[in-house]
């Protein structure tokens, strides 16, 4: 017998709406709540070396565009997750009065209805679902240049043929390897390079997308119950006064989240665009060179990038709609009923709600499903560049 898809939808379900964050940024020493300062060390030493080794390389292999555009199209993500981590260590202490609402909430109930928790949990769902899978597609697409020089070497060596040493990732060896033992020794040093570029890619993403999604989720049962308030007088005001503080409280927590991530969003919608523009040109090249498998590589690897940027778009969204909608939940009260006093709070209400709530990238780009179109379309502009030059 099938279950229905609620039960499935409920396996994504998070009670405490920020384990999954908790989770990642945990790993890393960067969870806001239990800061790990020898632990964010040891991961930041580690990346940091991984990503010198990878600008070295680059450097070497400057004046060989091939190489060079792969190895820009590896340390370039490299190179922002070090950013990323480094820009959220020093501003995740923002973050703290979001955490404590959400345990607030999570301890006095999220929803009251079944409409409300419909809500909850198609919010709660979604920041779930981009969690997971924007950590396993992530971790996907390392672990495949990861794997495709070690398979090669052992292949070559099973069919007793004579092969260099390539190491799995494209980074600068020390010295040269002429020993099976040496390209062990590199080998295992980059095992935790997959998961650890993951963590850094995902965690502070992770955060930013439970938080908003638990603000749209909220925004959205604030104006629910706007719009189901009892009009008796003696009911109404004490609802609807807590309604407005609610709604105040909401505003001032998404514009702390706005703030403290508007930098990084900023470095991260650039590097999605240059991303994006080298990874399809890298995808031209070997689609007419015939690599099949550096093909499938980067049609990963684009469609990771895109995905992202996606999520990000339709996240802004959310949260604009959400915002507007307490506007319109308070205009469509029965407010014609109600005594004069009253109805000059909603006007207040609907003047606040009428700007709606924005996640910015460094206050230059307003997330939205238009932006979207503009991140792919200056992708695509700096590729046609791109093509002309080289």
């Amino acid at each position: 017998m099938r279950r229905p898809i609620s039960s499935y939808v409920e396996l994504f379900y998070d009670k405490n709406v920020i384990s999954w964050s908790k989770r990642l940024l945990g790993l890393s020493g960067l969870w806001p709540d239990n800061r790990n300062d020898v632990r964010f060390f040891l991961y930041i030493t580690y990346v940091v070396i991984f990503t010198w080794l990878e600008i070295v390389t680059l450097v070497q292999n400057i004046h060989d565009l091939e190489k060079t555009l792969k190895n820009i199209t590896l340390s370039f993500p490299t190179i922002l997750i070090v950013l990323k981590a480094v820009m959220f260590r020093m501003n995740m202490h923002l973050v703290l009065p979001l955490l404590t609402v959400v345990k607030r909430d999570v301890n006095e109930g999220l929803y009251r209805s079944a409409e409300e928790r419909r809500t909850v949990v198609w919010y709660n769902v979604a920041a779930t679902l981009f969690s997971t899978s924007s950590a396993l597609s992530l971790f996907f697409v390392p672990t495949l240049f990861y794997a495709k020089p070690i398979i090669g070497c052992l292949l070559s060596k099973y069919n007793n043929c004579t092969l260099p040493f390539e190491l799995p990732m494209k980074v600068n060896n020390v010295y040269e390897i002429t020993k099976l033992q040496t390209y062990a020794l590199f080998c295992v040093y980059l095992i935790p390079t997959s998961t650890l570029l993951t963590i850094g890619a995902t965690g502070a993403d992770s955060l930013l997308v439970t938080l908003t999604f638990h603000l749209c989720s909220q925004l959205s049962i604030v104006a629910y119950r706007m719009r189901n308030v009892n009009i008796e007088p003696k009911i109404y005001f004490p609802k609807m006064k807590a309604l407005v503080e609610r709604h105040t409280e909401l505003l001032r927590l998404a514009n702390i989240l706005a703030n403290t991530f508007s930098s990084l969003m900023f470095v991260q919608t650039l590097g999605l665009i240059f991303s994006l523009c080298i990874v399809v040109y890298q995808l031209l090249m070997t689609s007419e060179s015939g690599e099949d498998m550096n093909t499938i590589h980067f049609i990963i690897y684009s469609c990771a990038v895109i995905l992202l940027a996606f999520c990000y778009c339709f996240l802004g969204e959310c949260l604009i709609n959400e915002s507007s909608e307490v506007q319109m939940a308070c205009y469509f009260t029965n407010w014609y009923d109600l005594p004069e006093q009253y109805t000059r709070s909603l006007i207040f209400c609907i003047a606040r709600a009428q700007k709606p709530l924005y996640l910015t990238a460094g206050k230059f780009y307003v997330f939205s499903l238009e932006t979207f179109a503009v991140i792919v379309k200056a992708s695509m502009a700096y590729l046609s560049v791109l093509k002309s030059i080289i």
